[in-house]
């Protein structure tokens, strides 16, 4: 088994850091969770989720990069996201750094990287993705948007993990070149001319 879902977990990527240390995991291997109590986000944010209703996830990669090129991480996770929601029909999904991904201007993913240095070398990464799947209602938060508000329908969330997971593998073997002329190309913010 390459994964293991949880009804409710503190957090993911807390989990899937502490059983890394205890025993060896495939690259990919992910945690998945119905509702996190303590779900996080970037600069100690916290991240809110209806119980079923998002995808709550984060895979453990062992990435054959320096550690300065460790953006590229970041760059391969967000095209990966908005490749999915493009096949799920929601092609209007673009980058908003540090960690968004928005689609039609509001936030519908939000991504939580942490690494493991020892020696000057990357030992692994665990990939933290929130996505609003079929949750409606964010309250007190207008800039947020989910999959189903936009395509109005239901969408399996533990299928979506899997089609992720696959992606990723996909993405992750693409050179550099490519990985940085699509990241470019997905930008909110367009560089000035």
């Amino acid at each position: 088994m390459n994964y293991i879902k949880f009804d409710t977990i503190d957090s993911t990527n807390d989990f899937l850091k502490s059983y890394s240390n205890e025993q060896y995991l495939p690259d990919f291997f992910y945690v998945l969770a119905d509702r996190q109590s303590k779900g996080r986000g970037q600069r100690e944010h916290t991240w809110q989720s209806d119980c079923c209703k998002n995808l709550l996830v984060s895979f453990l990669v062992r990435p054959d990069f320096a550690l300065e090129k460790q953006i590229l991480l970041n760059k391969i996770v967000s095209i990966s996201l908005i490749e999915l929601l493009k096949k799920h029909q929601i092609c209007q999904a673009q980058v908003k750094l540090p960690n968004d991904i928005m689609a039609g201007g509001k936030k519908i993913a939000g991504i939580l990287i942490e690494n493991t240095i020892r020696n000057k070398k990357m030992q692994h990464s665990i990939i933290g993705i929130g996505l609003n799947v079929n949750q409606t209602d964010f309250v007190n938060l207008p800039e947020a948007v989910s999959m189903k508000n936009i395509l109005a329908k239901d969408i399996s969330v533990s299928d979506l993990a899997v089609e992720l997971q696959q992606i990723l593998k996909k993405n992750f073997s693409s050179d550099e070149k490519t990985i940085e002329k699509t990241y470019a190309s997905l930008s909110f913010f367009k560089p000035k001319e």
